[in-house]
């Protein structure tokens, strides 16, 4: 062999040694990743936490693609489609999971958490696992809870300081029967409609408020058409990672834990991520010039407990075994 045709065949060598490296290198798994908000929300953040983690833990062998703004679809469809096994995860909230398992909507009632803290630690501990569980059957993996923000009131009639300034006024909620309801015990006049319609709605008068997160209320500049905010914190919302069952189960141990310690990291930043954007998108309210009224701990108390029969009718409705274990839970967190 001369001189030209060594060389030649040295560098297809090469070049067939690297084409193999890469081949070698290349991710044996890859993980689509759906969610309904934009990148600068601390979930997407989360979601980059989880991607970190996976991918480096793993050594390149699994990779994780975030689609945000609903780029796959809405949740419901993307929950069809990891069962299908054509997207993988998706973070819906247990209300719209609450489409598969019913005991989903539990978590989503009014007034159930008494704080941040104590919804966190049940979204850690066993009830919230049996729960996921839950899912397996109907082709979803439950993989872990985060906390998507605390709801809150604005309106535009007068400062809301106790139950009696809530009377008469109507009130934006989402299309639930369980809100609806325990927006009426209040005594408000709740009036069912889809977000987009919302800020015109307060623009004109149709509505005198709405109940949001502080951050949405902020991004929503629903600030420029109403006058008063209060700390009524009366949901406190979760959102949960899933991940379809067949592509799960599909994966090698070390790949599942990788992926169940993935998620726990997920979780712990988009608590913290959630209590400081909170704190932020308040401050930031205030400084808009939107008078801020905070609401005491007893009069909050009077507004749960005037709530409390219809949360516990909705709970016991739902599931009155799983209502009674998740009041036991929030009652022994609470006493820690």
């Amino acid at each position: 062999m001369n001189f030209l045709a060594k060389t030649a065949h040295t560098l297809l060598f090469a070049a067939a040694m690297t084409l193999a490296g890469g081949q070698v290198q290349a991710a044996s798994k890859t993980i689509k990743v759906s969610t309904g908000i934009s990148e600068q929300h601390y979930q997407y953040k989360a979601l980059t936490e989880f991607k970190k983690y996976v991918e480096d833990k793993s050594g390149g062998d699994i990779e994780v693609q975030i689609f945000p703004n609903a780029m796959l679809g809405g949740d419901l469809e993307v929950l069809e489609a990891i069962k299908l096994g054509t997207v993988h995860m998706v973070v819906p909230t247990p209300s719209v999971l609450g489409n598969y398992v019913k005991e989903f909507r539990l978590p989503d009632l009014p007034y159930i958490f008494p704080s941040k803290e104590v919804s966190a630690k049940v979204a850690r501990g066993p009830w919230a696992r049996k729960l996921m569980d839950m899912l397996d059957p109907v082709g979803i993996h439950g993989l872990a809870i985060g906390n998507f923000g605390v709801r809150h009131l604005t309106n535009r009639v007068r400062p809301i300081e106790s139950l009696a300034d809530l009377k008469g006024m109507k009130i934006r909620v989402m299309q639930n029967p369980v809100i609806l309801d325990v927006f009426r015990a209040l005594g408000t006049n709740p009036t069912p409609m889809s977000f987009g319609e919302v800020f015109s709605a307060l623009q004109t008068g149709t509505i005198d408020g709405q109940e949001n997160p502080y951050a949405t209320i902020l991004l929503s500049r629903f600030y420029e058409v109403q006058k008063y905010l209060s700390n009524s914190g009366h949901m406190h919302s979760w959102d949960v990672l899933v991940i379809g069952k067949r592509f799960y189960d599909n994966m090698s141990a070390d790949q599942q834990k990788i992926i169940d310690e993935g998620a726990k990291i997920f979780a712990e930043y988009e608590h913290e991520a959630s209590a400081k954007a909170e704190k932020e998108a308040l401050q930031a309210l205030i400084d808009t010039g939107i008078t801020y009224t905070e609401i005491s701990k007893e009069n909050l108390a009077e507004m749960r407990e005037t709530a409390l029969p219809v949360i516990e009718q909705h709970g016991k409705d739902i599931s009155a075994s799983m209502y009674d274990e998740l009041i036991a839970e929030i009652e022994n967190v609470s006493a820690e």
